[in-house]
């Protein structure tokens, strides 16, 4: 008989970003050679409201919770549950009954945590094996964020009794799974989760990366613009002056008399043109000079507004990524762990025979391969035996 996967993590909110990428196949993931992404849309969310944005949806259900201690940068924001099989289990069900596992299976988890709390319940059909991705924010029944309340040793044990002993009274062959001592490694590590924050990790450090040159690239443009503009008032500065020199000066008109009067009047004339042209161009200059240098202050705000949205953007980038990096740590000392499991002398003999099980189903496969070959050779072999013999036949009919 099968035994059942029932697999659980928590994730701090620096995760949740990857985890919602990696169930809502967001992106392509390079890291994860199991994903067959022609199969994506055989995917389905099992919860009847699932979240579009999983740190919206957390966020919301911390807030309604009206705490009143804040919540530490550290806490657990979600936590997910891993439910699957081996391929032999589901070998044995057609679609249908594969969905109505997870489908149990997730009203199961529902009824454990509060359907209150449940952020999405996702089936993944394009890996080698179905399972699903069941994520929830862990607030206790008396309504405090706490993984290790919901989460503890006895917990857990009678978690992963009861849903078993739930799903064969649905009708599913299946068990529980080998009961570890304490202390000792994961019995089914999920290596998704490995890949999946290595690759965060790696997206993380890159987007900080093309942050840091728009951030640069943007402040070195508001630099050239504001040097523009010192010169352009430089300019406009030098222009007021000249016309306010133009207004100064005295101007004197000779005493008008019957014979110089018409020479007079064009003088005057003149002198009163150009001092309208200074004032015109000093008031435009003013207005200039006004616009330009509240144009240099708005710069400046940006500037700086923007290099402390910098500073405040690497700094949370420090943060996401030496928490990425402890939890890769983490995850290479349980990888480590669970090579130690697999030499422990229960174990051993079992993961032998299910390496010779998958063995076996791989010779299987390649004999049946090289079976269909042979006959695809024979067939095309039979096909050009029987065309020459067929040419002399017509040539004779043609003859007669």
């Amino acid at each position: 008989m099968s035994t059942l996967v029932l697999h659980m993590d928590k994730f701090k909110k620096d995760a949740i970003r990857g985890i919602q990428s990696h169930n809502r196949r967001e992106r392509e993931s390079h890291s994860n050679p199991d994903i067959d992404y022609s199969r994506s849309a055989g995917n389905y969310d099992l919860c009847k409201n699932p979240s579009a944005n999983y740190a919206e949806s957390i966020q919301n259900r911390i807030d309604d919770l009206l705490m009143v201690k804040a919540v530490r940068k550290d806490a657990v924001h979600m936590c997910g549950l891993v439910v699957s099989s081996d391929k032999a289990f589901f070998d044995q069900l057609t679609a249908e009954e594969t969905r109505r596992f997870f489908e149990k299976s997730a009203a199961f988890l529902t009824d454990f945590v509060g359907r209150e709390n449940v952020i999405s319940a996702m089936v993944h059909m394009d890996e080698k094996t179905p399972h699903m991705h069941f994520l929830h924010v862990p607030v206790t029944p008396d309504g405090r964020l706490s993984a290790n309340s919901i989460y503890t040793r006895a917990s857990l044990k009678k978690l992963q009794a009861d849903l078993p002993a739930y799903l064969q009274r649905c009708g599913f062959a299946i068990q529980r799974g080998v009961e570890q001592k304490p202390g000792a490694a994961k019995k089914h590590l999920d290596t998704r989760e490995f890949k999946q924050q290595q690759e965060a990790l790696n997206r993380l450090i890159q987007e900080s990366e093309e942050m840091a040159q728009r951030f640069q690239q943007t402040i070195d443009e508001l630099e050239q613009r504001e040097e523009e503009l010192k010169k352009s008032i430089a300019e406009h500065e030098q222009q007021a002056e000249e016309a306010e020199k133009i207004l100064q000066e005295e101007f004197s008109l000779p005493k008008a008399t019957v014979f110089n009067y018409q020479s007079v009047l064009q003088k005057a004339s003149a002198l009163i043109a150009e001092q309208n042209k200074a004032l015109a161009v000093k008031h435009i200059t003013q207005t200039r000079m006004e616009s330009l240098q509240r144009e240099a202050e708005a710069l400046r705000q940006k500037q700086t507004r923007l290099e402390g949205e910098y500073a405040a953007h690497r700094k949370q980038s420090h943060e996401e990524k030496e928490s990425l990096e402890s939890q890769l740590k983490k995850a290479d000392a349980i990888m480590a762990g669970f090579l130690e499991f697999l030499r422990l002398p229960e174990i051993r003999p079992l993961h032998l025979d299910f390496l010779n099980r998958k063995r076996a189903e791989l010779l299987q496969r390649q004999s049946e391969r090289q079976e269909a070959e042979a006959r695809q050779q024979s067939e095309r072999e039979r096909h050009i035996r029987q065309e020459p013999e067929a040419v002399p036949q017509h040539h004779r009919s043609r003859m007669r």
